[in-house]
């Protein structure tokens, strides 16, 4: 993107866009560099040791997806050169040597939000990925914990707005045009204190499960941004909100063993705060 932006990249000859669409007999020239396809510093090509020092825990892999298991606390994607985030560990886990395409995270989770994250391993992949992600067809599942005892189900539809400079969401008011956001929940357990709920974020906007959850009256445990009062002086108490699931669609345009996959990711150890007395 750099490269367009800087006009480096040329189109038979011209400046070319990232809007052009290419034809048979087409030249295109682009300043592909070596040196922006090596792992971070810091991370080494070898593949020893690399496992074992940053953990990618794969759940599912195959068809040009990697599925790997997020822990909380880790970016999807690095915010400086060289920095730690789950694509970069991702390229020094495969020891991606390859300069024309590197795998990139479809549907970027939070830093403080664990679970399932699918990486793209071809082109391909990715742009039909990408695609199934824009167009709400791929289902995400998330888990969360909630102060107090939440309706058994139901679905929020409040718009949402976002402030950029102080990475917030809020809930629309009235008259305001907001952001399409639309999340189903289900409450799976009760256990005096918090309710352990299933969400199903149908639209993906940012920190929507967070934000949706405040608005609804019962703040995700460890969420101080959006509302969570209880133990916020506390330090370490994690943010209890975890990618459960992503189901993936059966249609012809995925590699034949993603079609219908399903691929799920354990609970971690922050939901052992829950304890399930059997109310419900």
């Amino acid at each position: 993107m750099k490269a367009l932006r800087e006009g480096a990249v040329r189109l038979n000859g011209a400046k070319a866009s990232p809007s052009d669409r290419l034809a048979e007999g087409d030249a295109v020239s682009a300043p592909w560099a070596l040196e922006a396809a090596r792992p971070p510093t810091g991370y080494g090509a070898s593949r020893s040791g690399v496992s074992e020092r940053l953990g990618l825990r794969t759940l599912y892999r195959g068809g040009g997806l990697w599925c790997v298991d997020k822990p909380a606390g880790l970016l999807s994607q690095p915010d400086s050169a060289g920095g730690d985030s789950l694509v970069t560990r991702a390229w020094a886990e495969l020891e991606w040597g390859r300069i024309d395409f590197r795998p990139a995270v479809i549907g970027r989770l939070d830093r403080n939000v664990s679970g399932v994250s699918a990486i793209a391993l071809d082109a391909p992949a990715l742009r039909a990925l990408s695609s199934l992600m824009r167009d709400g067809r791929i289902k995400k599942i998330y888990r969360a914990l909630a102060r107090g005892e939440t309706p058994p189900e139901g679905e929020i539809t409040v718009p949402l707005l976002k402030d950029g400079r102080r990475n917030f969401v809020r809930a629309a008011s009235a008259g305001e045009a907001g952001m399409e956001a639309l999340t189903r929940f289900r409450r799976l357990g009760y256990d005096g204190r918090h309710s352990l709920v299933e969400l199903e974020l149908v639209t993906g906007r940012p920190h929507q499960a967070r934000a949706h959850m405040s608005f609804l009256g019962f703040p995700i445990v460890g969420d101080f941004k959006y509302g969570d009062r209880t133990n916020r002086n506390a330090e370490g108490v994690p943010l209890c909100l975890h990618a459960f699931s992503l189901s993936f669609p059966d249609v012809p345009g995925l590699p034949e063993p993603i079609r219908g996959l399903t691929v799920v990711s354990p609970l971690p150890r922050s939901f052992s705060v829950f304890k399930n007395s059997g109310k419900r």
